[in-house]
């Protein structure tokens, strides 16, 4: 637990050194752990084939071990895209900077699937709006992507370098030890092979499975240990069923975007709150959205400033 208050509402509890920047992944000596991490994530692979058949003082000086300790923080942070305000979004990079400051728990990660049917740090399934290069996703190999580089222009710093697109295996393998890590498929095709990835990793206490309230996915991530994190659009498919989301058991938490609407803000709060359940607003990038996702009753703040904001006083 972390040293600031805790405003009370009981969370979910789970099934149970920063490197430098080396260059491309494709260039990156594989470490013997990282081999053995590779052999079970084949394992996993089999098994989930068949399956689908708050300031500085709120943070501990140390990472979360599990998602059941991250939500017992009030509030906590997660670094959204890797703290997408603050480096080129999605990288490797942006991942080893927001892991090595010592209050972050957490990172959020999204992925596409590469023509060859490689896991790629990506929340578009185009490359064109972070590259500057149009190249749909699912049908370009690795080989071209890891080519690719992140500009800078949506950061507090647009000049900085820009950066490698990153393979999802090696940026989840450099911190899943660490920190929990918040995953989402962003296309069909990636839910298998990322399922398979967070179940041959073996620690499913550090895994949180993400995506839009209305999928189908989380009964197997509950099945597999993972924390689940299901987010409300201001959709009918979303708005009309919040009863019953709030109590489905296997979602652990609920989520709202920090831009929404009062009304649905409140219903998404008096839903969750009637379900027992922590509510998580993103993408949280200033004060001012912050003070509004803790006026709603929000747990969880998702937020591409990784960096500032869980430093400035509540």
């Amino acid at each position: 637990m972390g040293l600031g208050h805790n405003r009370g509402m009981a969370g979910p509890t789970a099934a149970h050194p920063v490197a430098a920047w080396q260059g491309p992944p494709a260039t990156r000596p594989l470490s013997e752990a990282t081999l053995s991490r590779r052999s079970l994530i084949a394992g996993g692979m089999a098994l989930a084939a068949a399956s689908f058949g708050g300031c500085a003082l709120n943070r501990p000086d140390r990472p979360a071990h599990t998602f059941g300790e991250l939500v017992g923080e009030d509030p906590f942070y997660v670094a959204h895209r890797g703290g997408g305000a603050n480096w080129p979004e999605m990288t490797a990079y942006a991942y080893d900077q927001a892991a090595a400051l010592p209050f972050v728990q957490a990172l959020e990660v999204s992925v596409c699937l590469s023509s060859d049917g490689v896991l790629v740090c990506s929340h578009d399934p185009n490359t064109l709006r972070v590259s500057g290069v149009p190249h749909e996703i699912s049908q370009t190999p690795w080989a071209t992507l890891s080519q690719l580089t992140v500009t800078a222009a949506e950061t507090e710093d647009p000049d900085q370098p820009r950066r490698p697109f990153s393979r999802f295996d090696e940026v989840v393998e450099a911190h899943i030890d660490r920190l929990v890590m918040f995953v989402e498929p962003k296309v069909a095709p990636a839910v298998e092979p990322l399922m398979a990835t967070m179940v041959g990793l073996g620690q499913p206490e550090r895994v949180v499975w993400k995506q839009p309230v209305n999928q189908k996915n989380f009964a197997l991530a509950k099945q597999h240990g993972f924390g689940t994190w299901g987010y409300v659009l201001d959709e009918p498919s979303h708005v009309n069923r919040l009863g019953q989301f709030a109590a489905d058991p296997s979602l652990d938490m609920l989520g709202v975007a920090v831009t929404a609407s009062d009304a649905l803000s409140a219903a998404v709060r008096d839903a969750a709150g009637g379900g027992g359940k922590p509510v998580m607003m993103w993408p949280v990038r200033t004060r001012s959205q912050r003070s509004r996702a803790l006026s709603y009753g929000a747990r969880g703040l998702m937020t591409s400033d990784i960096r500032t904001l869980p430093t400035l006083p509540l």
